[in-house]
């Protein structure tokens, strides 16, 4: 098994709240074609495809069958996974990884405005105690943010502070949904969602698909490729508990162990060796608690990090300069969105938003409620 994995192309149609001009078949056949295109391949050089789909967004079981195709794998090896976005490009890093495979095409998609998102959420948690409850993607937020608010006692403008950043750098990506600034007086008076959180510091719910091309050195080697392969470094990924009550939510132990894995396997000693971060901040909260668990910063100190400007695209440890998923948010691949983002700023190709001499970046994505399953990956000239 060689752990050199290569990403050689990314397919990503500019982000949107709804694409009602292309139905969802037609987004995954463009954003895999914009992958292949990218990587300057064909459909025959793929030997597997790795879809990243969530049938209840989708709206459809097995929805593998109907979507495998328009995604490039029409009679090629195909497997699904529907933890992520994010947790397709791990499997298809090992696929290639191990040597069974050469080129694998990860893809996955979100089509917010096509299903009832917070029912949907709302139906993940168990029947009989936390559904009745009316728990889904919002209200566990909130909880996660009144936890943090409470425990380090938090001013509210800190969280509000991470959404003025990040709309900011937003306006200069060409790809995001949202593309205005905001105050912070705007996000402080923005409506209540679930106490403490807003409605500004919550990312939107967008329409969306990303694609990445992922090449083996065998496949690389003698080949004129019209982009630089940009190598994958460092994977790691952890799920803490499924139920709220069995965790601190104020803290992401998941987070910081995945983190851990990828420093490790990236060799990476020191955080400053990383030039950018894209971290899935399916809101305000998730970006500071992020901070801590991927050791910015201690424990209930993410608030210094904001206030010293560290985390602004001039600053020592530049965060989402693509402006995030608070700026564009096909919430299942909102975490493959990330590497792409990454992949983007390490090749030198992130149009405005592009941190200068960027040559190692870390990409993040979440899943579950509240943090509760947590990627990171490392990428790397």
């Amino acid at each position: 098994m060689s752990e050199e994995v290569a990403i050689i192309g990314v397919g990503m149609l500019p982000i949107q709240k709804k694409m009602d001009h292309l139905r969802l078949e037609e987004l995954v056949f463009l954003t895999a074609k914009a992958a292949l295109d990218d990587a300057g391949i064909v459909r025959d050089d793929l030997d597997n495809v790795v879809l990243g789909a969530s049938d209840e967004l989708d709206g459809r079981s097995i929805s593998s069958m109907l979507m495998a195709t328009p995604a490039g794998a029409l009679l090629k090896d195909e497997i699904k996974v529907t933890d992520s976005g994010l947790h397709a490009l791990h499997l298809g890093y090992m696929r290639v990884a191990s040597g069974l495979h050469n080129v694998t095409l990860v893809i996955s998609w979100s089509k917010g405005s096509e299903s009832s998102f917070e029912n949907v959420m709302n139906m993940r948690w168990d029947p009989f105690i936390h559904r009745g409850m009316g728990l889904n993607h919002s209200t566990t937020t909130g909880l996660m943010a009144s936890s943090y608010l409470t425990k380090y006692n938090v001013s509210p403008e800190i969280p509000a502070k991470v959404i003025v950043k990040n709309r900011m750098n937003g306006c200069l990506n060409s790809k995001a949904e949202l593309h205005e600034e905001v105050t912070l007086e705007d996000v402080l008076s923005s409506e209540s969602i679930a106490h403490p959180l807003k409605q500004l510091e919550l990312a939107p719910i967008s329409d969306g698909a990303v694609a990445l091309v992922l090449a083996s050195p065998e496949f690389i080697k003698d080949r004129e490729l019209k982009n630089k392969p940009i190598w994958i470094k460092g994977i790691g990924w952890a799920t803490d508990s499924y139920y709220l009550g069995q965790r601190d939510l104020s803290y992401s132990e998941s987070l910081e162990i995945a983190a851990k894995q990828a420093y490790k396997m990236a060799g990476i000693n020191n955080l400053h060796e990383i030039d950018v971060f894209e971290i899935e901040d399916q809101s305000a909260y998730h970006e500071l608690i992020a901070y801590e668990a991927l050791g910015l910063c201690e424990k209930g100190m993410a608030y210094e990090l904001i206030e010293k400007g560290r985390t602004e695209r001039n600053g020592d440890f530049p965060v989402n300069p693509s402006g995030g998923a608070t700026c564009a948010n096909p919430y299942f691949c909102a975490g493959l969105v990330r590497v792409a983002e990454a992949y983007l700023q390490v090749s030198n190709r992130a149009d405005g938003h592009q941190i200068l001499k960027a040559k190692t970046a870390l990409a993040q994505g979440t899943n579950g409620f509240a943090n509760q399953g947590n990627s990171v990956v490392i990428l790397s000239q």
